[in-house]
């Protein structure tokens, strides 16, 4: 596994991304279904123009997160006295990788949400971590070897504006993700092979 020092979100970033299967398609990865067949044909189309498809999904919860991740970072550290190294990309391979919001010593990730506020009071209701969220985490995990994630929730609005849960790898889970890595990379390279262009 390697470590690319770049910022997020740059064009060096997108580079290192494309035509990777990433924590962000997760979910996709761990059904190991028609879903998978779409994200290989979508990454084997990024491989042959080098271009990232264009409509990268987004909300207001994530145009949130990036403009307060750097305070809920801060607010993380100071809760947990844990120094955070932010993190570009982590590679595990040509095929695939992931892009945790940072990294704690040698075992930890920490991941990052700032949803606004009706949503912060729904987790403060349920604590449910998104199973989109939780996908995205054991995918980190399984690029990175690490032990565990903080999953921080964060909003400035409230008394206690982090709320912060551990998510330890589960090795069920990370199967099921290394199964639809395996077969991504097999359909990505099928596809490849027979469009050659």
């Amino acid at each position: 596994m390697k470590i690319h020092n770049v910022k997020q979100g740059t064009e060096e970033w997108l580079k290192l991304r494309l035509g990777k299967l990433t924590a962000s398609d997760a979910q996709a990865i761990a059904t190991n279904g028609k879903g998978l067949e779409t994200l290989a044909f979508t990454k084997v189309a990024e491989i042959i123009t080098g271009k990232i498809k264009e409509d990268i999904y987004t909300n207001a919860d994530i145009e949130r997160g990036h403009e307060l991740e750097a305070m809920a970072r801060n607010s993380y550290e100071l809760e947990t006295e844990n120094v955070v190294k932010e993190v570009g990309f982590m590679e595990l391979d040509e095929f695939t990788g992931c892009s945790p919001d940072g990294a704690i010593l040698e075992e930890g990730l920490v991941e990052i949400k700032c949803p606004n506020d009706l949503n912060f009071v729904r987790y403060l209701y349920d604590r449910k971590i998104d199973p989109g969220h939780n996908w995205q985490m054991q995918f980190q995990l399984f690029v990175s070897g690490r032990e565990w994630v903080d999953y921080v929730v964060f909003n400035e609005n409230f008394p206690k504006q982090a709320i912060i849960t551990r998510v330890v790898r589960n090795e069920t889970e990370i199967a099921k993700l290394k199964a639809g890595v395996d077969m991504g990379i097999a359909q990505i390279k099928a596809i490849l092979e027979r469009v050659k262009v």
